[in-house]
Formats: structure tokens, sequence, C-alpha cells
């Protein structure tokens, strides 16, 4: 532990026990020691009421039957959190890995989106001001002026749509107000990190209203290449939003918003843990050698938002555009030898339009919803995956004993080594989607309340493969004379004195061929293959709630999750049907002593038919790929939430998930694994405190959260691969890639009278736990080169805030 973090670790403990003080204050508006803080201000010694939208209105949190966790914009600030990537260890139920941003993979009670082919769909949607963002590459986005994150268990395809099989994340941003304001943070860090943001709010007019916020973050790598000395994982991003918001009566309103987000970050890193690797120690040392190591993302979008009510009706109109870029090329191979080279780039362009049409209804006696969607997409995805001369060397050396490159080399002084040799496969997708739905609350009586709804959905996807064999420019403009090749080879193939380049060489049959080593389709080479499928749904969602009293609130449910079918990317004409979900949940809602503790409790169980999830799979190339494979899946569990206020300055909590996950039917890599664990850990517990006391020159605060995950669970199929690489893998050095993870944040400050001025010590992973995920074999079988991934280190700094 660093002398910073036994200052601050110090310091938050000094606050924790120190007296209460003024039992007669208020708690802070903003207080943040546990996810679901504050939307309106409590009366003295009581919980913050938590206004969410969960069931597209407003509503308070205590009333909504459906598991949801909350976080405002106090309680990401006491994280530290950054995108939605940082709440995860702190949200029972969620895991999320953002190892890459462009290619994040979200899973919500062990449904896991982990597929960004642009032939699946993801099964927990994201939706930025109820706006759903259809793919990975836009899903992950920079936390930027926003009011709170709602993250929704369980299927919500009757509310919020396709794609929400295994749950939603909303985020909510503020929207523009007749208040001028300026506000902003400024960050400075370990690892040379830089962040500052700035939000100004400004009334032109007595109706309109404009709300400009920017954020620019720098931070240097943590992992440091040991043979170039280049610090890796580097963060670099600028992201802002413009809203102009026009409210000409309390009855219509309208926002027009534009975002833009520009990232330009290092690739993730592979660490090596092979006997081939600089150590096969994950701690190092470690180097990489992709070429032209990048990861970027351009996104713009525009969305328009009009509300209109009349008497007990609400209108609402939501359309929006939206078009990214990616490039995301990273090392596969975790070493720096050439003879073992690999990596892959995931290339995507996507524009995405969405219209939405609602009506709300809401009296004494009924709230209801009803509506329509529509949501068309255009994409086109590259995958590429890249070899040097040197390790396709190895590789026909090995496979064919025939490494062709050293016997030109040798045999003909041809310079064909460290030449680059890609392939690609190209897709192209063009995907409509259409829905109706409708939900209704009636009140029977003034305590027990009926809730039924559905939703009616058309898919309809378009979706093209084309593979162009393999390129290499460095090879194509090699010559030699067609004698040096037929010597080489024992045949007359050649005119004796022809010029042949070493790349037309390796495109004959009897060499490489033309099609490749990896994706290598036969007689569909160069030949654009179009499949198209429609998948239709009908899912409805049925809520029984009686409230004991006006405190405590019992509900149950039964719902239905859908997910489109679809096609894997690098397998031409390959199809998987669509995935549904049959979800029972019950569960009580309480605030008890006059508001002091709130404590919630749900228990749940629902069964997939045809639930996707990708497997690294021998497809008949050189190299295994990742596909998207159907089994069928059940799962039990339970989610608990608290929160006590002790006293006016001290607030506790504590929220916990357990699930038990297992496949009923499934076969991965041709082993059966029905009956056996997912992969989801069994339990997840987070406890949390928030304290703010006042002193004569404003107000000192402290938060501290606690995570602690069990281990993962594993299968055959895991345990199948791990014997495949156990040869030259020491599994002894990976006891933090599947272990249960401890997690500290803490955060003290102090803030001015008023909250002009701010400032804080953060820190992120308190006490440095360095663990590792994402065991990834797709080149061990061919180069013997597994790898993992780091999870982040200990981050802290300081934070400088002002608000005016």
């Amino acid at each position: 532990m660093t002398k910073y973090h036994a200052i601050l670790l110090a310091g938050a403990g000094a606050l924790w026990i120190m007296p209460a003080g003024a039992q007669g204050a208020a708690p802070d508006a903003a207080q943040a020691g546990a996810p679901g803080t504050a939307d309106t201000v409590p009366d003295a010694g009581q919980l913050d009421d938590i206004i969410v939208t969960a069931q597209r209105r407003e509503q308070s949190l205590q009333q909504v039957p459906i598991s949801v966790t909350t976080f405002n914009a106090a309680s990401i600030a006491a994280l530290s959190a950054e995108t939605i990537g940082d709440l995860d260890t702190f949200t029972p139920g969620l895991t999320i890995n953002d190892t890459s941003v462009t290619q994040p993979s979200f899973t919500i009670r062990g449904v896991q989106t982990d597929d960004f082919g642009i032939g699946t769909d993801p099964s927990v949607g994201i939706f930025v001001d109820n706006i759903y963002s259809g793919r990975s590459g836009s899903s992950l986005i920079f936390f930027n002026d926003i009011a709170r994150v709602e993250v929704l268990k369980g299927p919500q395809g009757t509310l919020f749509g396709r794609n929400t099989s295994g749950g939603a994340i909303s985020i909510i941003t503020n929207k523009p107000s007749d208040t001028r304001s300026l506000s902003g943070t400024i960050q400075a860090g370990n690892y040379k990190k830089i962040r500052a943001d700035a939000t100004v709010n400004l009334p032109l007019t007595d109706t309109l209203y404009l709300r400009l916020n920017g954020v620019a973050n720098y931070r240097d790598g943590y992992l440091r290449d040991a043979l170039t000395g280049q610090r890796r994982e580097r963060e670099n991003n600028k992201s802002g939003r413009a809203a102009l918001r026009w409210a000409p009566s309390d009855a219509t309103d309208f926002v027009l918003a534009y975002d833009h987000d520009d990232t330009s970050k290092d690739g993730p890193f592979a660490i090596g843990i092979s006997d081939a690797a600089l150590s096969n120690d994950p701690r190092g040392p470690y180097a990489n050698d992709v070429i032209d190591d990048k990861e970027t993302r351009i996104l713009n979008a525009v969305s328009f938002t009009a509300t209109h009510s009349t008497g007990p009706l609400t209108f609402t109109s939501i359309s929006s555009f939206k078009h990214f870029e990616t490039h995301n090329r990273e090392d596969e191979d975790g070493t720096a030898d050439p003879t073992r080279y690999f990596d892959t780039e995931n290339i995507e362009r996507n524009s995405s339009a969405y219209q939405e049409l609602r009506v709300g209804f809401d009296n004494d006696r009924l709230s209801a919803i009803a509506g329509a969607s529509y949501f068309h997409e255009r994409g086109r995805q590259t995958s590429a995956a890249t070899l040097l001369s040197d390790s396709v060397d190895r590789l026909l050396g090995e496979v064919a004993d025939f490494p062709v490159f050293t016997i030109l080399n040798a045999f003909g002084g041809l310079p064909v080594f460290g030449q680059t040799f890609r392939e690609d496969m190209n897709n192209r997708a063009a995907n409509d989607s259409y829905a109706l739905f409708g939900d209704a609350t009636y009140k029977v009586t003034d305590r027990l309340s009926l809730t039924a709804g559905i939703r009616y959905t058309h898919d309809r996807k378009v979706f093209t493969w084309t593979n162009g064999g393999f390129s290499s420019p460095g090879l194509d403009a090699i010559v030699a004379p067609g004698g040096l090749y037929n010597a080489i080879i024992g045949v007359d193939a050649f005119p004796a004195d022809a010029p042949i380049s070493v790349g037309d060489f390796l495109r004959q049959d009897f060499i490489i061929g033309p099609n490749g080593l990896i994706f290598d389709v036969g007689a569909l080479e160069n030949v654009p293959f179009t499949r198209r499928e429609t998948f239709k749904d009908v899912s409805p969602r049925f809520v029984i709630q009686y409230d004991l009293n006006d405190d405590t609130h019992l509900y149950a449910s039964a719902s239905r999750g859908y997910k489109a079918g679809g096609f894997n990317s690098t397998e031409i004409n390959s199809f998987f049907a669509p995935e549904n979900v049959w979800n029972f949940e019950g569960g009580f809602k309480s605030e008890l002593l006059n508001r002091r503790v709130r404590f919630n409790a749900s228990g749940y169980y629902f069964k997939y038919k045809n639930r996707q999830s990708i497997s690294l799979e021998d497809t008949g190339g050189t190299l295994p790929q990742y596909i998207t494979r159907s089994g069928d899946s059940e799962a039990y569990g339970i989610d608990l939430e608290t929160q006590f206020v002790v006293s006016s300055d001290l607030t506790l909590g504590l929220t916990a998930g357990a699930i038990e996950s297992k496949w009923v039917t499934r076969i991965e890599q041709g082993i059966d694994i029905s009956g056996q664990p997912t992969g989801e850990p069994k339990f997840r517990g987070v406890a949390s405190g928030h304290y703010k006391h006042e002193i004569g020159t404003g107000s000192i605060f402290a938060d501290a959260s606690y995570s602690y995950t069990t281990k993962q669970r594993i299968n055959d199929a895991t345990r199948f691969t791990d014997a495949a690489i156990a040869p030259f893998v020491d599994f002894s050095k990976l006891d933090r890639l599947r272990s249960a993870r401890n997690i500290v944040n803490a955060r003290i400050g102090w803030r001015s009278p008023g909250d002009q001025v701010s400032i804080a010590a953060y820190a992120e992973n308190l006490l440095n736990k360095r663990y590792y995920r994402t065991l990834n074999t797709i080149s061990a079988d061919i180069f013997q080169t597994p790898y993992v991934r780091a999870e982040r280190p200990g981050f802290y700094g300081v934070e400088l805030g002002f608000r005016f």
C-alpha cells in the first residue's frame, strides 16, 4: 500500500468514527453512500425518495415492482465512475467486461451479451434518454452530465422493447432548465491522469434553454511493455453534448440534443501466460508486438423528444439518428515473437434511426401507456486477421512440414520475412424492427393493483458475407523467376523465365491456395452470400402488487423476454434461432422506522429457450472462430437491498445478490455441459457508507464502498480448454484469474458553504488488488500462446469541483 493509500484510508476511517453532531440537520441532498440515493430532499434523518422511470413514467422506486439498482450523479461521483463499466463491481447481478471500449460485453443475472458481430443482437439493452443503442460499439459511453443510471434486472421487453431478455440499463441525462449555471470538475491522478468536464446551462428566453457540456480525459498506461518500455492501456477520449429545450407551456416540452464522442486509445493488451511469452506469470514481464495498435471510435448522434400533456393524457415522440465508426486492433498471441504473430481487427461502420410514438394515461385508478416503435439499422463490419510471414512459416512448417518462407529465403535469397499476411471477412447488415406495445396498471382497491402488458415485435434481417482471400502487399511486390519456384516444388508449374510474385506463388492450390488459411470458404470465395430472415414475437407481462401499508409493498410478476435470431459473422450461411425467456419474480419493498431504514428483497426464477452465447469453435479453418451457439438454461436467485440512516450525518447501505445458473441443454466444443454452471459467480455483496458533517467553513464528507464477488464457476467445456493448454501454462500462477474479488473505492473531501467549491481525494480499487479476466485461447492450438487481460489497478487522485 502506498503512502497516499494509507493517508486516504486513515482519513476515511477518522470521518467514519467522528461524532454525528447535530441530529436536526438534514442529510446531504446529494448523498452518495450507496446506489440509489437522493432525487428528492427528505425530512431530517430520513432516507431520500428515489424517483425512476423504469416503467416509462416517473415513480418512486419503492412503488416499482421491478428489481432496480439506481445511481444518481452523486452516487456516480462517489465511485469515481466514468462509464457504466465502472458501476458493475458495485451492482449485484451486473457484470461488464469493458477491457475493450468498442466491444464490451454486458451480463445481468448471468445472461450475457458477449458477441460483437453485427449479425447478433445484445441480450442486455442499453438506452440513453429512452433511445436504444443497438450495437456494443456505441453502448459504452463516457458519463457526461448524467442525472442517473437505472439497472433493470430481468426481461424488460414489454416496456423497453427488443433485445432486453436479460435486462436493461437506462441512462438519463440532465435536461436544460430555466436556471443559469456553470459547473465542472478537474481531476489529476496517478498514471498522469488528467480529466476535465464542464457544463453550462443558459436560459435564452423565458421558454428556451440551452445546455452545453463536454469532457476531456487522458491517462497514461498502467502496463509497461518490457521490450519497448512503452506504457500500454493508455486512455484518450473527448465527448460533448448540446441540448436545446423549448417549453412553451407547462404541458408542452421539446428537447433537441446532439452527442459526440471521439475515443482514441490503445487496443486491449494481451498478457501472455505460456512458455512462449516473456514470462508465464501474468504479473510480468510481458510484451506485445501488434502493428498499429489502436482502438478508436467516432460517434455522432442527434435526437428529438417532444412531450405534450392534456388532461390525463401525455403524448410522447422520440426520434433519433446515430452513426459511429470503430476500429479495434489487438494482439492475439501475447508475445513479441514474430514467428507466433497474430492480431485481429474489428472495423465497423453503423448507422441507425429510431422512432417511438406513445401515449400515456394516468388518473386515480389507471396508469397506462400504449405506443409503436420502429428501429432501422445499416451496418458494415470487417473482421480482419493478420499474421506475419514469419508466423505463417511456423504454421506451415508444423502442420505441413513445408516452411515455405524459410525455403524461399534460403534458396532464393528473397526478403520474405516480416511481411503481413491478412484475411478479411466482410459483413453487411440491414435490419428493421417494428413493435406495438401497451402496459396498464389498474388499482382494484387502494391497496391492490394489477398490471398487464404486451408487446408485438416484427424483426426483418438481411445479412451478407463476403470473403476475398488473403492480401499481402509486401509479398506481392517481391518477384522471382518461375524457375526458382519450380525448383522448390519439383514441378514445372511456371514459365521458367516469367517474373512471378511470391504472393501469386502462395495462391497456387498446392501451396496455400487463393482462399488463404483462416477464412477458407471454398467455392464461395469472393462471392457475396446473402441470407434473409424474419422473426415475430409476442411478449406479455403480468404483475400483482399489494400494499400492506404506505411503507410496505408486495409484488409478484411473470414476464417474457425476446431476442431476435441472427447470423455468425465469420461463418457463411450460419443461423441461430431467436431466444426467449420466462421470468417469474416476487418480492417486497419496505421502509421502516419513519423512513430511517429501507429493506427490499426479491426472489426470481427464469428459464431460457435457445439462449445465445458465443463459443470458440473449430470451423474447419486453421484458427478457431467465435461462434454463437444456442442452448437452454435456467436460474434462480435473490436480490437484497437495505439502507439505514444512522444519524443525520451517516447513512449505511448493503446490497447483495445470489444466483444459481445452469445450462439445461448445451453442447460447447463438442462437450455436453447440460446441467452444469453457465459461469456466473454465485454471490456478490456491496457494503457502502456516506458521511457528511457540517463545520464552520462548509462541510466535510466521506464515501466508502466495498464489493465482494465469489469465484467464477466453470464447467466441463472450460475444464477441457484448461487441459488443452496445461502442457505450456502454469495454472498455479493464474490464482487471480477466476478467484473471488475484493474491491474498495473511497472518497473524502470538503465542500464550501452553498456547495460552490469542493475538493476531494479519491481512490478506485484502494487496496490495489490485481485481478485478471478473459482467458483467450484463439491462438493456443497453432502457436501455444493463450493470454489473459489485466483488470485495472488502483487509481487515485484529487478532484476540484465548482458550481455557480
